[in-house]
C-alpha cells in the first residue's frame, strides 16, 4: 500500500513519510493510491469481532508489515482504548424508538408537534465520545500519535506537532501526546479566542506536559480558518520545517483518516441485531448522518462506502458555516471573508480542508480536474464542480443545513420525548435525520447518527437549550469537574504576531531540547514532477460555468436531496416505483453524452478547428479586453468635455463628476506618498538589521504576546513570549 497526492504532482510514497510531511510537496493531501474491497464472506467474517479486533483488521488493509509489524500494530491499538470507560465496546448505540412508551400522553403530543406517522424512525446514536477527553477525537489521536512515536522511535529522533482546533482535537492531542509521545514530541495547540468552550479550553490549559502548550489566538474573524492559512505558510517555508522536525496532527494526517474507518464497520454491524436468516443479513444496509465541518468523517465514510460497506447514504449535517450544503445545493466552492459564530462551535469552518480528497474521489481519481477546480477556487475566490464531479458528489452524500434555533429544539425535543440530552453538534446530526424524510425501509435500513461529544462540555448549550440554569446530571462528568479544579496555563497572542511568535518558540525549543530532530530531506528533494502542479497558480481555464446547468442537477430544497439515492445502493420497495423516472433521467444523460462525443469525434476530423478550451479562452481575453476599452473611453470623453474651450453652458452632472474625480484622483495621490515613504522607513530599518546582524547583534521584533507563570518544570527561556504578572 502506497499514498499519492490529490494534485498527482509527487511519486507515491509510504505510510511512513505520508504520515510525518502530513502535506505533499505539491501542497495537496495524501490518499491511498488504491482502495481495498471487502466481498460479501469478508465482512461476514469481520461481523462477530470487537471492536479493537476489528480496528485491527481493518488497519491492516492499509497498513503493511513493512510500514509496522502485525505484533506492534496490535499492541498500538490495544492501547488507545485503554482510557475508554468501556474498552471492550468502545463505542456503543443507543437506540431512540419513537414507537416505544406509546401510553405517555405528553410524549404523543410532543411526537404530534415534530413529525407525522409515516416518518417515524428508529434511530441508533453511536456514542464515539467515551475516551479521556469525551470526544470522537480520542479514537484517531491516540493511534495517530503512537504511529508517530514508533517511526521516531526507529531513529531516535524527534518532531514538533503544530495543530489548529475548533474545540475537540486540541484536549484529544494533548492528552495523546502526554500519554504516548514518550518525550519524543513537543506539541503547540492552537485554538480561536471565543470561539470554543470554557470546558474544551480547560481541558487544554490544565496539562501538566512539559511538552504540550495550548495557545489562545484572539482576532480571528474567519475562526479556525484564520490559523490554517498562518500554520500553511510555516509548512511551506522547507527549512524551517527541516530543521525543526515539524508535522501536524489535523485531519489532514492521513493517519487519523485510517483511524476513523472502524467506526463505520462497527456500527454497520451491531445494527443487525434481531436479523438471524442470511438473507435478512446480506440485505441489511445502513444510512448514516455526520456531523460536519473539516469533512474528516464525511471523507472517511466515503471511504469505507467505496471499500464495500452498503451504506445506502451518507447525510452530511452542517451548521451555518457548511460548506458541504452549499456545495450540493449550487455547485459551487465559494471563498467566505468570516465565519459565524454557532452553537456547534467544532464546525464553525468556512473551507474543510478534506473537501479536496472528496473532490479527488467524485472526479475518479483524475488529478487534471482537481487541480483546475483547487487553482480556480484559491486564485479568483470561488469555482463550479463539473456535472460529472457533481453528479457523483450528490450521489455520494445527502446535505441538510441547521440553524441554532433547530439545534436547540433538538437537544429540548430528545431530551424530552427520549430522555436522551445531546450536545449540539450531535443534536445537528440529530434535527437532519428527523427532519429528511430518511427511513428504515421495513427494517432493512438502519439509520446511524454519529455523537461527536459530551454534552458536559457545552453547559451553556444545554442551558439554553433546556432554558434554565439546573443542569441535569447526564450533562456532568467526573472528567471536566477535576479540570475545574486545576490550574490553568494559558498562552496568548493575536493573528497578526502568530507567525513569528511560534517561529521563535519552536525554535528556542528545539534548541534547548539538544535532540535529532526528524529529516525527511529525502522525500522533500524528490521535488514536484511539474510547476504546473503546485498550487498557487492561475488556472490556464479557470472552473466557472460555461453553460446552464439542468434544472434536475440543481436541487433547491432538501426534499429534493433526499430523494437522490447512490446508483450502486439496492433499491428498496418505497423507492421501486421511483426507479423508472430514474433510469429514463439516466439514458436522457447518456444520450446527451453520447451527442457530445459524436460532436468531438466531428471536431477532430477538421484539424485547422479550435478546441472548446481555446474558443472559452479566447472569449475571456476578449471580454476582458472589451471592458478596459469601454472603461478607457469613458474617461476620455468626460476628460474631453471638460477640458473643451468652447463649452459656454455648464453642464451640472459632468462638473459635479469631474470635481468628485479631481478629489478622488488627489486622495489616492497622498495614499500613494504616504505608502512610498513607509516603504523608504522599512527599507532603513532592513539596512539597519543587516548591520547589525554583520556586527554580532540579534534585532529581535516582540510580537504583542502574553503568558501566565506556568506550573511545574521551567520552560526554555523564550524571548518571544513575555510573562503577564
Amino acid at each position: 500500500m502506497r499514498y499519492v497526492s490529490t494534485r498527482g504532482g509527487t511519486h507515491k510514497c509510504s505510510l511512513h513519510a505520508a504520515s510525518l510531511l502530513n502535506l505533499p510537496n505539491d501542497q495537496g493531501l495524501f490518499v491511498p493510491q488504491m482502495i481495498p474491497k471487502l466481498n460479501r464472506a469478508q465482512l461476514k467474517r469481520l461481523r462477530g469481532l470487537g471492536f479493537e479486533d476489528l480496528a485491527f483488521e481493518i488497519l491492516r488493509l492499509f497498513i503493511t508489515e513493512t510500514d509496522v509489524p502485525k505484533e506492534k500494530l496490535r499492541s498500538i491499538v490495544k492501547k488507545c482504548y485503554k482510557g475508554f470507560e468501556e474498552s471492550d465496546i468502545v463505542v456503543p448505540l443507543v437506540v431512540l424508538d419513537e414507537d416505544s412508551d406509546d401510553d405517555d400522553d405528553e410524549k404523543k403530543k410532543s411526537k404530534s408537534k415534530k413529525k407525522s406517522p409515516e416518518t417515524k424512525v428508529q434511530i441508533h446514536v453511536a456514542e464515539l465520545f467515551h475516551g479521556p477527553t469525551l470526544s470522537v477525537k480520542d479514537i484517531s489521536l491516540a493511534f495517530a500519535v503512537q504511529m508517530i512515536e514508533f517511526f521516531l522511535s526507529k531513529k531516535h529522533e524527534r518532531a514538533n506537532v503544530i495543530v489548529a482546533t475548533t474545540g475537540d482535537t486540541g484536549p484529544a492531542t494533548l492528552d495523546a501526546i502526554e500519554k504516548f509521545g514518550n518525550n519524543r514530541i513537543d506539541c503547540w495547540c492552537l485554538y480561536p479566542s471565543g470561539k470554543i468552550s470554557k470546558a474544551q479550553e480547560r481541558q487544554m490549559t490544565t496539562k501538566r506536559g512539559e511538552n504540550v502548550n495550548a495557545i489562545e489566538v484572539k482576532e480571528c474573524e474567519r475562526g479556525c480558518d484564520d490559523i490554517d492559512d498562518v500554520c500553511s505558510k510555516i509548512f511551506a517555508d522547507e527549512e524551517f520545517v527541516q530543521r525543526n522536525g515539524i508535522t501536524s496532527l489535523n485531519s489532514c494526517n492521513i493517519l487519523r483518516i485510517l483511524a476513523q474507518l472502524p467506526h463505520f464497520f462497527w456500527c454497520y454491524f451491531r445494527t443487525m441485531h434481531g436479523k438471524t436468516t442470511e438473507e435478512e443479513i446480506e440485505n441489511h444496509t445502513m444510512t448514516c448522518v455526520v456531523p460536519t465541518g473539516a469533512m474528516g468523517h464525511a471523507f472517511t465514510a466515503q471511504l469505507a462506502r467505496e471499500m464495500g460497506l452498503p451504506m445506502t447514504e451518507v447525510v452530511l449535517a452542517t451548521n451555518a458555516n457548511g460548506a458541504a450544503h452549499e456545495i450540493a445545493m449550487t455547485g459551487e466552492i465559494i471563498q467566505k471573508s468570516k465565519a459565524e459564530k454557532t452553537v456547534a462551535s467544532a464546525m464553525d469552518c468556512v473551507m474543510p480542508y478534506n473537501l479536496w480528497r472528496v473532490v479527488y474521489y467524485c472526479a475518479e481519481g483524475d488529478t487534471e480536474i482537481l487541480r483546475r477546480i483547487q487553482d480556480t477556487y484559491e486564485f479568483y475566490g470561488h469555482a463550479t464542480l463539473p456535472k460529472k464531479v457533481l453528479r457523483n458528489f450528490r450521489e455520494t452524500f445527502l446535505t441538510a443545513e441547521v440553524s441554532d434555533y433547530d439545534t436547540f429544539e433538538s437537544m429540548k425535543y430528545n431530551l424530552d420525548v427520549h430522555k436522551y440530552l445531546a450536545c449540539p453538534h450531535t443534536a445537528v446530526a440529530l434535527h437532519a435525520a428527523q427532519s429528511m424524510g430518511l427511513n428504515n425501509h421495513d427494517g432493512e435500513n438502519a439509520l446511524v447518527v454519529l455523537a461527536t461529544a459530551h454534552p458536559g462540555k457545552f453547559i451553556d448549550a444545554v442551558q439554553t437549550a433546556l432554558e434554565t440554569e439546573d443542569v441535569p446530571k447526564m450533562a456532568k462528568h467526573k472528567t471536566l469537574e477535576d479540570a475545574k479544579m486545576s490550574f490553568q496555563r494559558k498562552r496568548e497572542t493575536n493573528l497578526e504576531n502568530l507567525e513569528i511568535a511560534l517561529r521563535t518558540d519552536i525554535d528556542a525549543t528545539s534548541r534547548a531540547r539538544r535532540g535529532r530532530y526528524v529529516n525527511l530531506t529525502k522525500e522533500r528533494a524528490a521535488g514536484v514532477l511539474h510547476e504546473k502542479y503546485l498550487r498557487g497558480n492561475e488556472p490556464a481555464i479557470p472552473a466557472f460555468p460555461v453553460s446552464n446547468q439542468r434544472d434536475d442537477q440543481n436541487p433547491t430544497s432538501s426534499s429534493q436531496m433526499g430523494q437522490i439515492r447512490s446508483s450502486t445502493s439496492p433499491p428498496s420497495a418505497k423507492n421501486a416505483a421511483a426507479a423508472p423516472a430514474n433510469s429514463s433521467a439516466r439514458a436522457d444523460e447518456e444520450d446527451e453524452d453520447e451527442d457530445d462525443e459524436e460532436e468531438v469525434t466531428s471536431k477532430k476530423k477538421k484539424p485547422k478547428s479550435k478546441t472548446k478550451q481555446q474558443l472559452e479562452l479566447e472569449q475571456l481575453k476578449w471580454t476582458r479586453w472589451t471592458r478596459r476599452l469601454s472603461i478607457l473611453a469613458a474617461c476620455v470623453s468626460f476628460h474631453l468635455v471638460l477640458r473643451d474651450p468652447n463649452r459656454k453652458n455648464d453642464i451640472p452632472f459632468v462638473d459635479a463628476f469631474g470635481k468628485k474625480a479631481n478629489a478622488f484622483v488627489e486622495e489616492k495621490k497622498k495614499e500613494i506618498e504616504s505608502l512610498l515613504e513607509k516603504r523608504k522607513e522599512e527599507k532603513k530599518q532592513r539596512q539597519k538589521r543587516g548591520k547589525n546582524e554583520k556586527s554580532g547583534e540579534t534585532l529581535l521584533i516582540e510580537p504583542r504576546v502574553y503568558i501566565r507563570e506556568r506550573i511545574g518544570k521551567a520552560r526554555p527561556q523564550n524571548p518571544a513570549f513575555d510573562v503577564a504578572r
